[in-house]
């Protein structure tokens, strides 16, 4: 127990300095074999060099990239402009837009980062333009981002199913229902705040359904190829994410000619750079909560927390709420690589299921994004809304309650998840 208080004593005091998440993983794994017999700097090497060799860890950089190329190749501003066609006619006008454009989005790139930073900024762009004060604009695309990961495809997913060792087939299904319930009550409160606040709406009109619809149909047909393709059989969600690039790319290049080689050079540069810091901390992760289980620290966080309550219920409370908090300060891959071995003995002393633990724990890292003072998409679209970091602050809270209403309804009623996972699988 002496090594294990090293351990974590190490960890603790590099993030307290302010060291990058992969190198304090790494570092204290490190540090602590130098003060241990039983472990030796070969063992480690190994469990890291195990972690990133594995199958369904392919499937992030390509959902990586695919995202990249989907926001500069004009693919989400066809997706929006779609959008803003069959809904904008609706109180609150672009900002259901917005959410639905979100949704479509999340099917293709899996990313809340990629749908804040990327499709966020024409959603915000668009709404500022028709009368949308910045910052409910900012708040909305906050909102719609958190449902990325939710609905297939996921990247926080494929991280949870590897290190969980569960199905992320089973894991994209059972986020989608969740996915399409925070769009709707995301959308409920637009539709009500909207009409209070006298927000402008489009007028309906059936050509520009039309033409928006015949311009973005080959962008629309993205996500039916890759969650068909996941669900039907064909492929695995890593071809998946190999089939987003693919199509992504003849779309971008050779369709819509918006992108030449010179900027795909530089999409791939930035996709290998974003997938080489995820690696670094899930190889970094796994050298950590290997020498944690080996241990037996995560047996004796288990074995206390059934001391504690036997109630199932309570554990998946206070479980929430870790997790909301771990959202709110820590990158959500981070969280999932140090937190998922300690997660494993408490699903199989509380008979939780894996699959369904796995969306809940998604979600609440997804609502940390969005949840003052330290969520990443809040400070990526308050810079891009030109809004101060407190203006947003005040716009978001609103948001946070269908989020958590959502959270508490899958938690509390695990069909919601379940669903159809057990009926696809």
């Amino acid at each position: 127990m002496s090594i294990g208080i090293i351990l974590i004593g190490v960890f603790a005091v590099f993030m307290l300095a302010g060291v990058p998440i992969a190198i304090a993983l790494s570092f204290s794994a490190i540090v602590t074999v130098l003060f241990s017999d039983s472990f030796t700097a070969t063992a480690i090497i190994h469990r890291m060099i195990g972690s990133a060799n594995s199958y369904t860890l392919l499937a992030i950089p390509f959902f990586i990239l695919a995202a990249k190329l989907m926001n500069t190749g004009s693919i989400t501003r066809r997706i929006f402009r779609a959008a803003a066609a069959w809904v904008g006619a609706i109180p609150g006008g672009l900002g259901h837009a917005n959410v639905v454009a979100s949704i479509i989005f999340s099917g293709m790139s899996g990313s809340a980062v990629a749908d804040a930073g990327g499709l966020g900024q024409v959603e915000m762009q668009a709404m500022e333009e028709e009368g949308f004060d910045p910052e409910f604009s900012a708040a909305v695309t906050v909102a719609s981002a958190t449902v990325g990961p939710i609905i297939p495809p996921s990247v926080p997913m494929v991280v949870y199913g590897m290190m969980a060792e569960v199905s992320v087939g089973a894991l994209f299904m059972g986020g989608f229902i969740p996915g399409l319930l925070l769009g709707f009550t995301t959308m409920v409160l637009i539709f009500f705040m909207s009409k209070k606040r006298n927000y402008p709406k489009h007028t309906f009109s059936i050509k520009e359904v039309f033409v928006s619809t015949k311009e973005a149909l080959l962008s629309l047909l993205t996500p039916i190829i890759i969650i068909g393709g996941i669900w039907g059989g064909i492929f695995s969600p890593t071809e998946a994410a190999v089939v987003a690039v693919g199509y992504s790319f003849i779309l971008s290049v050779l369709v819509y000619k918006e992108l030449g080689l010179k900027a795909v050079w530089n999409e791939l540069k930035s996709a290998a750079i974003d997938s080489a810091t995820i690696l670094f901390i899930i190889t970094g992760a796994a050298s950590f909560s290997w020498l944690v289980a080996m241990m037996g620290i995560t047996n004796s966080i288990a074995n206390w927390m059934i001391t504690l309550t036997s109630n199932k219920y309570l554990i998946l409370l206070f479980l929430n709420i870790v997790f909301l908090v771990l959202g709110m300060f820590m990158e959500a891959l981070s969280v999932l690589t140090i937190t998922v071995p300690f997660l494993i003995p408490l699903m199989s002393a509380y008979n939780i299921d894996p699959i369904h633990l796995g969306v809940v724990v998604v979600l609440n890292l997804m609502i940390g994004l969005a949840t003052p003072p330290v969520g990443t998409s809040l400070f990526i679209c308050a810079r891009q809304a030109k809004i101060p970091i407190e203006k947003m602050y005040k716009a978001i809270l609103p948001f946070l309650v269908p989020l958590l209403i959502v959270l508490f309804a899958i938690t509390y009623f695990p069909q919601l998840v379940l669903w159809l996972p057990n009926m696809m699988m």
